[in-house]
């Protein structure tokens, strides 16, 4: 029997993965996933050395062993057509795929060689050990689907999203072919391998939505060892950081227990990215997270301050934000176009040159009423409130404007 084919589709979701993906994976879980502060603090190039060579040994210990699933689930098909389809990935798996390619392994180790780690520097934390046993247990189930839903749904469709932010990383640090050549082929080739399983399972489904359903549970399964696995990374990098350089790292933090650490002068401590170049030139996945969200264009200026959030609005013609208020406050200076911002009841006129305050919880939108497009400038304690506990709250209420 064929398997139904697949075509990639371009990438709306929030979390920059192909939409297709909607009625299998969870948006909730790949926010989780995408937002996690390892992967966070590893895109920004906030980690130490340590800690991404702790993460890339890890993901050894449990990636070393990709083969093994593929072999376990492909004993578990029925049909002849599904074995061959699945080969595919396993030849460029082993290198041997007529392209005189080493194998993914092998780029692997040899990324970790030129990082001077192996994989016998650390033992496997028991949630990478667990990640790997569950992934081997769902490929061994004598129900492929279980097999194919984690493999699918838990590894090659999400890979971008972990692979990513490790390339940025490597690439921040000044790493060349050598190092990234794993993580560019797999960003580049798991979408395919992903839609191969994808179409297997559609077939083995056949609209039972019992069986869609048991799929979408596996899924989320091994999205949630995933996290536990990178919890356990990301904890251990933060006790390498407090080693290494006797002070936590900017992601942690502070509690009662720490009242000791309070010092008795000041310390400059001078982060590694001082500056962000072409704000509103540069693509970034937050940016098109937020914009979405607040339906207009929003540039993030990404820098490591600690109090202060900084970003760049754009409205087109006419366009207006949608109306909202957050328990930060906001100062807005306006640097192209003319408009309006309701206030609370009140309407604040603005054009070029001019700067308005939005006070905690007020309700406001901003309008354009000009000629051309606006562009503004927002200054908020966001950040302040967010390392304060994670009490910084923003809400949408609507999209019309007066």
């Amino acid at each position: 029997m064929q398997a139904i084919a697949i075509k990639p589709q371009e990438v709306t979701s929030l979390t920059g993965i192909s939409p297709l993906w909607s009625d299998w994976l969870v948006e909730q879980d790949l926010t989780r996933l995408v937002q996690h502060p390892l992967l966070v603090a590893l895109a920004r190039n906030e980690v130490s050395l340590a800690s991404l060579k702790t993460m890339l040994i890890q993901h050894s210990h449990y990636s070393r062993h990709f083969t093994r699933y593929l072999c376990a689930l492909m004993g578990q098909l029925e049909h002849a057509e599904d074995v061959l389809a699945l080969m595919d990935n396993m030849r460029e798996e082993m290198g041997v795929d007529g392209q005189d390619r080493i194998t993914h392994a092998e780029l692997y180790q040899r990324a970790l060689r030129v990082l001077g780690v192996s994989t016998a520097d650390e033992a496997a934390l028991p949630e990478t050990a667990a990640m790997a046993r569950t992934m081997l247990d769902h490929c061994q189930n004598s129900d492929a689907l279980v097999g194919l839903a984690a493999l699918c749904l838990g590894a090659e469709a999400i890979v971008p999203l972990i692979y990513r932010p490790i390339l940025q990383a490597l690439e921040h640090k000044g790493y060349g072919e050598d190092v990234t050549e794993f993580f560019k082929l797999h960003i580049e080739e798991d979408e395919d391998h992903a839609l191969t399983m994808l179409a297997i399972m559609q077939r083995l489904i056949q609209g039972d939505e019992k069986r869609h359903a048991l799929a979408r549970r596996i899924g989320r399964e091994l999205i949630d060892c995933r996290i536990a696995m990178f919890d356990a990374i990301w904890a251990q990098s933060l006790v390498v950081a407090v080693a290494e350089t006797g002070h936590r790292e900017q992601a942690s933090r502070f509690s009662s227990a720490d009242f000791w650490r309070v010092p008795n002068r000041l310390q400059a401590r001078l982060p590694e990215r001082l500056s962000h170049s072409q704000v509103m030139q540069a693509s970034d996945q937050h940016d098109a997270t937020f914009s979405s969200q607040r339906k207009h264009k929003v540039h993030i200026v990404d820098l490591p301050s600690h109090s202060i959030s900084m970003t760049l609005g754009r409205l087109d013609v006419t366009e207006a934000t949608r109306l909202h208020r957050h328990n930060y406050e906001t100062l807005i200076y306006v640097i192209q176009g003319e408009g309006y911002s309701r206030i609370g009841d009140r309407n604040v006129p603005w054009c070029a040159g001019d700067a308005f305050y939005v006070p905690v919880w007020a309700e406001h939108q901003h309008v354009n009423t000009g000629g051309g497009e606006c562009v503004y400038l927002a200054c908020e304690n966001a950040p302040m409130l967010q390392n304060l506990g994670g009490i910084a709250l923003r809400e949408e209420l609507g999209p019309v404007h007066a």
